[in-house]
């Protein structure tokens, strides 16, 4: 059964604000693992295969790898990249925008997961009426409350990042978590980043006063069984900013370099003062919303992955090291079938990798060569899966079966804190 999201919207890339669909799923119920007292904050990615073949969120492999996560009590999130379905713009050739795309949903997902409250973590609160969503006029007054519900909870959430195809070839590249995040830290007034916060902020608002139960007279909450899924998908498209203030994501990334150049001359100017003067940087107007969340602990799941020399095809990318600026510089690659950073990634956070033996787009011989190396370096915690008479496509008997139960195992395993490294054939 495909499950149902509660949520479809729409949120601009950071790229070039090009609108992305977007949607969000949540577990039937918000059950806290063994042994804690609360909802371990658990929120996946899955992103889907090539558009110009028909790639989208509504591929079948996408909705059946996003199905069984939901099981295992993840918050999951999908969206169209550029170009895909109904998400405007066009495919590039470079996959550089697709990566924007996928940083700017990263962006609002991680921040919206942290805005969750289920019932029996915050059981003392109970609102009076509905928030309103407000205009960005009015942030100001409700950063306060917006910090204080992320700082709530002291553990970092697990953030699933998964690819199925294209998909997790773009994921395989993206910077780390914190790199994500530092993009959304400080945002401003108009620009993409601030209206994806917005929309995260808005949104987790907004669930959270739904599902909290009100109190009863003589009824205690701790037996009180609340559903995760709102009784209405909610549907959300437009800006959250006014009319008339939003840049363009071009536009800002140009105001920031200004604003970074008079910040560094600000700077050379204290250094030369006699008395030390404190010169205060100039800043660009109606700044808000300092936020620094903990760094997700992240895990990535890679679902017929692509390598060399199809994905070279699929991306254009000049060499393996295109993205890796990222990560402070590109290093000297060699090997043009290696991306150290990326295999580095892989190697220290968990990760599955799961192919079929049927694969054409990439041989499985070449799969297993790949994985193998990656699992058997030290203290590897990647992990990958072989699946007898599986293509790319998923389609022969039994294999979409087999898909879900080793996502699902790994899952347990992970969860569990006893991920190890190790790869089989099934």
């Amino acid at each position: 059964m495909v499950p149902k999201p509660i949520a479809s919207f729409t949120i601009p890339s950071i790229y070039d604000d090009t609108p992305l669909d977007c949607r969000i799923y949540h577990p039937e119920h918000f059950v806290p693992n063994h042994g804690e007292s609360s909802w371990r904050k658990k929120g996946a990615i899955v992103t889907h295969p090539y558009a110009p073949l028909g790639g989208s969120y509504d591929d079948p492999v996408v909705v059946s790898a996003l199905g069984e996560i939901l099981k295992q009590g993840f918050v999951v999130g999908t969206f169209n990249f550029r170009g895909a379905a109904s998400s405007q713009g066009r495919t590039s050739w470079t996959a550089k925008p697709e990566l924007w795309d996928l940083i700017s949903f990263c962006g609002f997902f991680v921040h919206y997961v942290n805005g969750l409250r289920p019932p029996w973590v915050h059981h003392t609160m109970y609102p009076s009426e509905s928030p309103v969503i407000s205009p960005l006029s009015t942030i100001q007054s409700e950063l306060p409350s917006q910090v204080d519900l992320y700082q709530q909870t002291d553990r970092a959430m697990t953030l699933l990042m998964g690819g199925y195809s294209y998909g997790s070839l773009i994921t395989s590249n993206l910077p780390t978590t914190e790199t994500i995040l530092s993009h959304f830290s400080t945002v401003h007034k108009g620009t993409s980043e601030a209206e994806i916060r917005l929309r995260a902020f808005h949104m987790s608002t907004q669930w959270n006063a739904e599902v909290t139960p009100r109190p009863m007279r003589g009824r205690s909450l701790a037996n009180t069984k609340i559903s995760a899924v709102s009784t209405h998908a909610i549907t959300l498209g437009g800006e959250e900013s006014e009319p008339g203030t939003r840049r363009n994501s071009r536009d800002s990334r140009s105001s920031l370099e200004i604003v970074r150049r008079s910040m560094d001359r600000s700077r050379a100017r204290r250094s030369s003062t006699r008395h030390g003067t404190d010169i205060e940087a100039p800043l660009l107007e109606e700044k808000f919303g300092n936020m620094h969340l903990a760094e997700p602990h992240t895990i990535y799941l890679l679902i017929s992955p692509l390598l060399p020399p199809v994905s070279m095809f699929a991306t254009m990318f000049n060499k393996p090291g295109a993205l890796l600026k990222w990560q402070g510089g590109s290093p000297d690659v060699t090997n043009s079938n290696v991306n150290p950073i990326v295999e580095d990634k892989f190697r220290k956070d968990a990760t599955l990798a799961i192919y079929g033996d049927k694969d054409f787009f990439t041989s499985h011989k070449r799969l297993r060569k790949w994985a193998e190396r990656l699992t058997s370096a030290i203290d590897s915690h990647f992990t990958f899966r072989e699946i007898h008479n599986a293509g790319h496509f998923w389609q022969e008997e039994g294999v979409d079966a087999e898909m879900r139960k080793c996502i699902r195992e790994w899952v347990i395993d992970v969860l569990g804190g006893s991920s190890t490294a190790h790869g089989d054939k099934k």
